[in-house]
């Protein structure tokens, strides 16, 4: 889906099936197909390039490995060169199919990629329900609850359908921010087994309505899951800890900024008490 979607990149397309077309340092090195490269580089092959769209001397060093590694030579070569050509584009293209296709660990709590746990993505939302997209526009699962308890109602709060395809409903608890979603006021106390928020700042009224919806421990108990980047994270770590017992704390990275520590992840699973 990364090299071709939300719509196929000509570039790429020609590269695939033409020798002129090949992609390298001065060679068709600027651009969208370029960029998609890079995050696939970062996703298959820890290259933690900067997505910036440009071919220079860091993406032709990952190229390289990358080819290294997988035995991608030319006839006469001992050790790879720097281009993305058809061999190099068909290799990628389908290891980055295999990576899309590979949900976590079926024991975890959270998803530490945008593809979530196996299932029909081509199925989840796009614009303009979902305000960030991933690479190919539609709601990417990056941080989200794989494994809900799911004895009653599952909330995700702010959502933009990324956890619709494991049983959250997006609720908001401020009028100001619903969008469109319905209001956390209109459910009953203790109705949620989970609750997640993704992306959003926990404001106070927002946690007086995750502590009144949780589930109490008599009944099944609540799990809470938050994720959020730095700048979100800089203050509710003592509000998430209030609520109950962490009993998972992930650091994920974004694929597309991967020396962006700004835009890591930080997610905080919960045992509400």
């Amino acid at each position: 889906m990364l090299l071709t979607s939300p719509a196929a990149d000509q570039q790429l397309e020609s590269c695939l099936i033409s020798d002129p077309a090949h992609i390298g340092e001065g060679i068709n090195g600027i651009g969208e197909h370029v960029r998609r490269i890079q995050i696939a580089l970062n996703e298959v092959d820890d290259a933690e390039l900067e997505v910036d769209g440009k071919f220079g001397s860091a993406t032709g060093d990952a190229v390289e490995d990358y080819k290294n590694a997988r035995r991608i030579l030319a006839p006469g070569q001992t050790t790879a060169d720097r281009v993305v050509g058809k061999r190099t584009i068909k290799t990628l293209d389908d290891e980055v199919f295999e990576f899309e296709n590979t949900g976590p660990p079926e024991s975890g709590l959270v998803s530490p990629s945008e593809a979530g746990l196996p299932h029909n993505h081509a199925g989840c939302p796009t614009r303009p329900r979902v305000a960030n997209p991933g690479p190919d526009g539609r709601a990417q699962h990056r941080g989200t609850p794989i494994n809900p308890i799911g004895n009653a109602m599952r909330l995700n709060i702010y959502g933009e359908g990324e956890t619709d395809y494991v049983g959250f409903t997006d609720f908001a608890t401020e009028t100001q921010h619903a969008k469109g979603r319905p209001m956390t006021s209109t459910l009953v106390d203790g109705c949620a087994s989970d609750i997640c928020v993704r992306s959003s700042p926990l404001s106070a009224v927002t946690l007086r309505e995750i502590r009144r919806l949780a589930q109490s421990a008599l009944v099944g108990g609540c799990r809470f899951t938050y994720a959020s980047n730095q700048e979100l994270f800089r203050t509710p770590r003592a509000d998430i800890l209030s609520l109950g017992t962490v009993i998972q704390q992930h650091r994920i990275a974004d694929p597309s900024q991967p020396n962006n520590p700004h835009e890591d992840f930080e997610v905080w699973v919960v045992d509400m008490f």
